[in-house]
């Protein structure tokens, strides 16, 4: 089957980057970067989370070991907190009243959103890698380092911080994901991708990263994330590899390595049409789902849908739930915020129907 690339236009590393297909234009524009890491280019940004309402952007860094808020408007930092040691992930409650981090000191603390004091410290008995909270806000999970031949994932009550339960992913969970309905939690690291039941703690399906047709012994899972729609589950590996799974089922849909070089960060837009990778690349990539899911398509003829420069590696990328903001956190040091720019040609006309159907509603409350 013949495939029509898509052509990529990058224009600057600091601009605009679009990619021309049909309907409209897939793009990101860079607006701000700020220094999150005090050492810049000897520090490191580990962590980068939108506040539930978009309005802050919390960071968590390697090396001057601080959790900072900024305002996402304008780049203003808000507070920061140092702790001990180097912070490996950070994440808001669903209220935004709280953002927590986690660290190598084997603490996850709880930190005021509006003041930065620390109003709660629970001690694990590992160094912490992985961190989400759910989508209901009733839960938040911690994922540990491996130790004595274990590396458990931590579920705590957001109510009060009690452990509702632990379950052990088998080596260290470097990253963990909800479902959407939250029915369901995956834990990422090393050889392994678990599916947990959320109600129960109990194992649904083991994910191992040796491909019978293509055994790679030496690659290691990273992170994960979960498609919006809960079907597909994307899992970003050392050397350039991303695995794409059927969540209902486990079977592996696409095993793509585009860059060779360590995959740090994964994340589907928010309207599940994309997929981007980012790690120790100068570039994040975005692929079209319909692409990774065509098995017509091999794997050197999946085209990108866009390619984005960035001045140094990623550790970590996140959209806010609108998708129209991308917040990416950098080796150099820095947060940076970009706008996500879709190529639905029907985005603004739903928009607008949307505001005139709030201004309508609340016109006839007025009137009541």
């Amino acid at each position: 089957m013949k495939v029509k690339a898509i052509l990529t236009v990058v224009a600057g590393a600091w601009g605009l980057a679009t990619s021309a297909e049909a309907g409209g234009e897939l793009g990101m524009t860079h607006v701000w970067s700020r220094l999150a890491d005090i050492n810049g280019e000897l520090g490191s940004v580990e962590s980068t989370e939108f506040s539930p309402d978009s309005q802050y952007i919390v960071t968590g860094t390697k090396f001057d070991n601080t959790v900072r808020v900024f305002r996402t408007s304008d780049g203003a930092q808000m507070w920061v907190t140092e702790v001990p040691q180097e912070i490996e992930r950070v994440a808001w409650t669903m209220d935004g009243k709280f953002v927590v981090s986690v660290s190598e000191d084997y603490m996850m603390r709880v930190i005021d959103a509006k003041t930065g004091e620390i109003v709660r410290e629970i001690e694990h008995k590992s160094g912490i890698d992985g961190l989400a909270a759910s989508h209901n806000g009733e839960y938040m999970v911690s994922g540990e380092e491996r130790r004595d031949g274990a590396g458990a994932a931590n579920v705590y009550r957001t109510s009060d911080w009690s452990l509702a339960y632990s379950v052990n992913h088998g080596d260290t969970v470097n990253e963990i994901d909800f479902t959407s309905d939250d029915k369901y939690f995956v834990t990422s690291g090393h050889p392994y991708v678990k599916i947990w039941n959320t109600q129960n703690g109990r194992l649904v399906r083991t994910l191992n990263i040796i491909d019978t047709n293509n055994p790679d012994t030496s690659s290691n899972f990273i992170n994960v994330n979960i498609s919006p729609d809960d079907k597909y589950i994307a899992a970003g590996a050392t050397e350039g590899f991303v695995y794409i799974y059927e969540l209902k089922t486990g079977k592996l849909l696409r095993r793509l390595n585009k860059s060779g070089q360590k995959l740090e960060t994964v994340a589907w837009t928010p309207d599940g049409r994309y997929l981007g990778l980012a790690g120790h690349g100068k570039s994040v990539d975005f692929f079209a789902t319909k692409h990774l899911l065509n098995d017509e398509i091999g794997n050197d003829g999946v085209p990108y849908a866009l390619r984005v420069p960035v001045s140094d590696s990623l550790e970590y990328m996140e959209f806010n739930d609108a998708g129209t903001l991308f917040s990416t956190a950098h080796q150099d040091g820095t947060v940076q915020l970009w706008v996500f720019m879709s190529d639905d040609p029907l985005i603004n006309t739903r928009r607008h129907e949307e505001v005139k159907r709030i201004q309508a509603e609340a016109a006839r409350r007025n009137q009541n």
